[in-house]
């Protein structure tokens, strides 16, 4: 049974790692949109070969960035063992990373990030 947890544990990391990335993306897509009140953002979905747009306003999106631990996915792009949907609209869904992908996703947060390096500087 501790194999199949172990097991979960690293799909869990490697997904939160997966979708971190994919934020990291769509924060310059949002710093690149400037005072445009919405934007074409990428799937922030744990499939790397993903590049599916979805359109959010910048309110939507500023919302979902408010908790590190929030990612906007694409309808059937959600996997129930590694995140839990929390909310959903007609163009996407919003998920929480479970157990271990949590920590993952509030560490390479690049907001919580850049406060971190700010607070030590």
């Amino acid at each position: 049974m501790q194999e199949a947890s172990d097991g979960l544990d690293a799909r869990r990391q490697r997904a939160a790692k997966n979708q971190s990335l994919f934020r990291e993306f769509n924060e310059r897509i949002e710093h690149l949109a400037g005072g445009a009140s919405s934007a074409e953002f990428i799937c922030e979905c744990l499939q790397a070969e993903c590049d599916e747009p979805v359109s959010l306003t910048r309110d939507e999106y500023e919302q979902i960035r408010s908790s590190s631990n929030r990612f906007f996915v694409l309808h059937g792009h959600e996997f129930a063992d590694i995140e839990e949907v929390v909310e959903t609209n007609d163009r996407y869904l919003i998920v929480k990373k479970l157990g271990v992908g949590a920590d993952v996703a509030q560490t390479l947060d690049p907001r919580t990030r850049e406060a971190r390096h700010v607070d030590r500087a």
